[in-house]
């Protein structure tokens, strides 16, 4: 058993390598050491070779407190352990604090895994969970003072589980740079479908390529117009969303003409080529199929804005919680959505039939006594789920896109604004309750977006 010696207060350093930076308010504890002394010991190692005096492993705290208290020596029991050691030691002893910043934790677990600790021995050792664990050397691996500045915005774990997803910690570091701003959701939304989309795009290549169907031959910006494509719309395939092996090719008839694709960075877009007619076509000028290109990419750019936007909404109303404080409010609005829905002929019977459980009812008075039944029985944290669905619609149910910000019914002209008072009423219920609405959502919402600029020559 190591003997227990007095060192001199003036001997004893912190541990250069110790997780924990910040000792929280010691006068309480320097207090009590001028009234009964240091009565834990602390374990301390010899300074390294060329330094004088001693290295606190365990009692950083007790240290700086008896120095306050202007005690001259403290009892120390001296440790011979090697430096992987120490850190393990620091870190179990420190870990579990409550007062010890995530950013730490993560620090503190990395130091672990770079001492040849694998994340398991790192859950055993310090009492977290391995996925805690793992989730927190994704954490280690941000810029520190990006990191920093989002704690000091209250970033939350969910979000930042989220930015774990990412892959390339420089793109997690640019994406953390937003946190609090409004395109921070939107942004990350966007970069997580990037990356799903790329993990499968190989896949994608191959079942192509053994399909024979062929990327559109670019040979100028207006190739794919002037060539004789015709899109085939409805026919997309969205990566980000496939699995990567049901077959995804549509099938197309020998008289609708050779099939083709192009890509973005999230969606493979389908095209067919028709066949020359015998009466030669109409050719466009160099102007209208410039309008057609840029039509196409604007209705493209509308699309995925509702898209995005109805995955923010859905993501923001699962996380809400329905308190005393604000129930009432919540009911008040549950009512508004209800009154909306029914008077724009469009009460989302069939989501609602489907998240209550009630599929394949159609008898009237059935329906009618079942939703009583259900809705009596709802827990409040439902609440913001159905309001949603009465402010969106039945597009779900539907099997549809979610609502557009334009007009959808004249996809012959570029995208038109079109005001949706219930889509306001929508985004003020939300963010009245904290949903931050993104740039690309205020714009659309106005109309300013930069796709409704764009006229027909």
């Amino acid at each position: 058993m190591n003997k227990i010696e007095m060192i001199p207060v003036e001997r004893l350093h912190h541990h250069p390598e110790n997780p924990r930076k910040d000792l929280g308010d010691l006068t309480e504890l320097a207090e009590s050491i001028k009234k009964n002394g240091v009565m834990q010991n602390l374990t301390v190692v010899k300074a390294p070779e060329g330094e004088t005096g001693y290295m606190v492993v365990i009692g950083s705290r007790r240290m700086e407190a008896a120095k306050m208290a202007e005690v001259a020596t403290v009892p120390c029991v001296i440790s011979d352990m090697d430096h992987r050691t120490q850190i393990a030691t620091m870190l179990e002893e420190n870990m579990q604090r409550a007062d010890l910043t995530v950013y730490e934790q993560a620090q503190g677990f990395q130091m672990m895994m770079d001492l040849g600790f694998k994340p398991e021995e790192i859950s055993e050792k310090t009492g977290f969970s391995e996925t805690t664990v793992r989730r927190r050397l994704k954490m280690a691996e941000l810029d520190k003072g990006i990191f920093q500045k989002a704690v000091g915005k209250q970033i939350t774990m969910d979000d930042l589980d989220r930015l774990g997803q990412l892959e390339s910690v420089k793109e997690r570091n640019a994406i953390l740079k937003e946190y609090g701003e409004n395109n921070f959701d939107w942004k990350l939304n966007r970069a997580i479908k990037v990356q799903k989309a790329g993990k499968v795009r190989k896949a994608a290549h191959r079942m192509l390529q053994e399909a024979g169907v062929e990327k559109v031959p670019v040979k100028d910006n207006y190739s794919i117009y002037s060539g004789g494509y015709e899109k085939l719309y409805n026919k997309t395939c969205e990566l980000d969303k496939w699995d990567g092996k049901k077959n995804f090719i549509p099938k197309t008839k020998k008289e609708e003409g050779k099939l083709f694709y192009t890509e973005d960075d999230t969606d493979i877009c389908f095209f067919v080529k028709k066949k020359k007619q015998k009466a030669e076509p109409v050719k466009k000028s160099e102007k209208e199929l410039a309008e057609d290109k840029k039509r196409d990419l604007a209705w493209k750019t509308v699309e995925r804005a509702a898209e995005t936007a109805a995955e923010l909404r859905e993501a923001f109303a699962a996380g809400m919680t329905v308190s005393p404080k604000n129930a009432m409010r919540m009911m008040q609005w549950a009512l508004v959505a209800a009154y909306t829905a029914m008077a724009t002929y469009s009460t989302p019977t069939n989501t609602i039939k489907a998240k209550l459980g009630m599929e394949g009812v159609y008898d009237i008075p059935k329906i009618i006594q079942g939703v009583k039944e259900k809705i009596m029985d709802m827990p409040q944290s439902r609440w913001p789920e159905m309001i949603l669905i009465m402010f969106e619609g039945d597009w779900r149910g539907n099997k549809t896109k979610p609502p557009k910000f334009a007009d959808g019914s004249r996809s012959y002209q570029f995208p038109q604004f079109k005001k949706d008072t219930k889509m306001e009423l929508c985004y003020e219920w939300l963010t009245e309750f904290g949903y931050q609405m993104s740039t690309e959502e205020i714009e659309m919402m106005a109309g300013t977006h930069e796709v409704f600029q764009e006229v027909m020559a």
